[in-house]
C-alpha cells in the first residue's frame, strides 16, 4: 500500500486509501460517481469533505505505519483539520487526498519490468515439447 504525505500545520500525514477509508467514504457520500467529485468547488461544502477525507486517509495511513513498525503519530478529527487549516493548507490538502484516491485505486506493480518468471518459462517450455 502507498501513503501520501502531506504536511499541513508542521505535521505530517501520511494519507491512505484502503478497504476501511473507502467504505467510511462510500457511507458518506455513496459509491456512484468519483469520490473526488465531493472535493470540487470553492465552497463551505468541499472544504468539510475535505476535512472528512483528511480524517478518514490521515487516520488508516497513520494505522497502517503503526501496523509496519512505525511510531506512533497524531490521530486527529476532522474537526481539527478544520480548525487548523490556512487557506492554502487546504488546495494543498486537497491535491494530496486526489493523489491518495488516485494511488489507491491504482494497481501496484508486483514484478519489476522486464523480469522473467523462469518457473513460467519452464511450464511453458514443458507443456510446449509435450
Amino acid at each position: 500500500m502507498r501513503t501520501v504525505p502531506v504536511s499541513l500545520g508542521g505535521v505530517t500525514y501520511h494519507l491512505l486509501l484502503n478497504g476501511a477509508a473507502l467504505f467510511d467514504l462510500y457511507d458518506r457520500f455513496g459509491d456512484r460517481g468519483s469520490l473526488a467529485d465531493h472535493l470540487q468547488g470553492s465552497g463551505r461544502d468541499a472544504f468539510e469533505n475535505t476535512c472528512f477525507f483528511l480524517e478518514k486517509l490521515a487516520e488508516q495511513g497513520e494505522l497502517w505505519r503503526r501496523y509496519q513498525g512505525y511510531d506512533h503519530g497524531p490521530l486527529p478529527g476532522a474537526e481539527a483539520f478544520r480548525v487548523g487549516l490556512t487557506p492554502m493548507e487546504a488546495v494543498l490538502a486537497r491535491k494530496a487526498v486526489v493523489e491518495a484516491l488516485a494511488a489507491g485505486f491504482a494497481q501496484e506493480e508486483t514484478e519489476k519490468p522486464g523480469t522473467v518468471d523462469k518457473g513460467l518459462l519452464a511450464l511453458q517450455k514443458k507443456t510446449a515439447a509435450g
